[in-house]
């Protein structure tokens, strides 16, 4: 793998946890590809960025009050997983606290793929499942 791909995936991962932190739903968006494909395990499978926004928008809400910290970040070549923990409270007034992996492939600067692996059980039962899943 190429030092200039590892770098520019390194930097779209950079950018989107930034955005994420900022509470920035557009920015993290704008380093998404119009066609991102976008998994969170137990909730659904996302194509796109029109159908990403109101998945994103409606996680944001069940999460109001959320401390996430990155513990580690692995970059090669067009791939990036990103470790990481948080705790918070959800939207029914529980304490939440999680950790997980999310896993990314990027081309031409944009985030063509993430695919999100936590406790699939746990965020069913404490947050529900989303809404406008089949």
């Amino acid at each position: 793998m190429s030092d200039a791909q590892t770098a520019a995936t390194r930097a779209a991962i950079e950018r989107l946890y930034a955005a994420y932190l900022a509470g920035d739903l557009d920015g993290m968006l704008a380093e998404m590809s119009d066609d991102v494909l976008v998994t969170f395990l137990g909730h659904g499978t996302f194509r796109g960025k029109s159908a990403v926004r109101p998945y994103m928008t409606w996680g944001g809400a069940q999460l109001p009050r959320l401390d996430f910290h990155i513990r580690r970040t692995i970059v090669e070549g067009d791939g990036a997983a990103v470790v990481w923990d948080e705790t918070g409270t959800t939207a029914r007034g529980e304490p939440w606290a999680s950790q997980g992996v999310d896993v990314y492939r990027v081309a031409g600067g944009k985030i063509i793929a993430m695919t999100v692996y936590s406790d699939t059980e746990k965020l069913l039962r404490q947050i529900g499942p989303y809404p406008g899943s089949a």
